[in-house]
């Protein structure tokens, strides 16, 4: 072995870590696919032992691809340290367009209702979580997940701002209405006893965090109660799709008032917390209304070029 692959594994991965990256699930996969290496006798990357490893099992070419991506990172770092210890593998090998679900756009009464129905829910100290969980992502536009890890002092009240910390460990300030630090300060009176100085903001039946997994049940339920169905093109209402709500609505103001829409998505796309802005600019067709603006001014567009 012209290189000790695995020590190599490390240093890369350790290093990424050091630069702030996450990295989930790379351990495991660059492990299998040394252990897969190492019991056919192989002591070098090469593209073909990539390729075979990332397109197993057969799961979809977007898995494959991200499984393939991970690979190309390793293999690039181990080059550079020894040609001869690895090939490099060049991008587009596997071709995985990614798509996305159309989202579930709640209308106000629809957000009203889920309130509602959710605080008559037995025990009545998760009936207040989850009308409180509502009322914010749909005011904030928070990903639930983010929402799940907050703090009590992740509040703060004097300056009516939430610090979030959100995908990568990218951290923002989040500004809340006077009505949103109104709703948060009932939830703290109604928790009552069980409020404690520091610890989770949300908290289940029995005080403990609010786990991801029963909240988003919980809401299932809830949106079965209250008789919302899926639509057309888009599957059952999800928690998730709150936060899709609240990003489409505010584009949808901007284009109704003649504000700068474009100026409105690089806004939204730092106060949402995204790493890439393209994610937010997909919000332009989530709804018909916005399509029919992008159509808009897509046409005006080619009318200007042809003068």
């Amino acid at each position: 072995m012209s290189a000790d692959l695995r020590s190599a594994a490390d240093d890369y991965l350790a290093g990424r870590r050091a630069r702030g990256y996450q990295l989930a699930d790379h351990d495991y996969l660059i492990n299998s696919f040394l252990d897969d290496l190492e019991n056919r006798g192989i002591t070098k990357v090469t593209v073909a032992d990539a390729l075979a490893f990332a397109r197993r099992p057969e799961t979809g070419d977007r898995w494959h691809a991200a499984r393939l991506r991970v690979l190309r990172g390793l293999a690039g770092y181990i080059h550079a340290l020894d040609p001869a210890a690895a090939e490099l593998i060049p991008t587009g090998l596997i071709r995985a367009q990614i798509t996305r679900r159309r989202p579930y756009l709640y209308s106000r009464a629809q957000i009203g209702m889920l309130m509602d129905r959710s605080s008559k829910l037995s025990p009545s100290m998760l009936g207040a979580t989850m009308h409180t969980l509502i009322g914010l992502l749909a005011t904030t536009g928070m990903r639930s997940g983010e929402a799940f890890g907050l703090d009590i002092d992740h509040l703060d009240r004097d300056r009516h701002v939430l610090h979030v910390t959100g995908k990568y460990g990218k951290k923002r300030i989040v500004p809340l209405h006077l009505t949103t630090i109104e709703a948060l300060a009932n939830y703290e009176r109604t928790r009552g006893e069980r409020a404690q100085p520091s610890g989770p903001l949300f908290v289940g039946a029995k005080g403990g965090r609010l786990n991801a997994n029963t909240a988003r049940a919980v809401f299932r339920s809830v949106v079965d109660e209250c008789g919302l169905r899926a639509q057309p093109g888009c599957g059952q209402p999800r928690l998730h799709d709150l936060r899709h709500t609240f990003a489409v609505d505010s584009l949808i103001d901007a284009q109704r008032s003649g504000a700068d829409v474009d100026a409105r998505v690089a806004t939204l796309a730092d106060y949402l917390g995204h790493v890439d802005p393209t994610c937010t600019y997909w919000y332009l067709t989530a709804s018909a209304e916005l399509m029919g603006a992008v159509s808009d001014r897509v046409a005006d567009f080619q009318r200007k070029g042809r003068r």
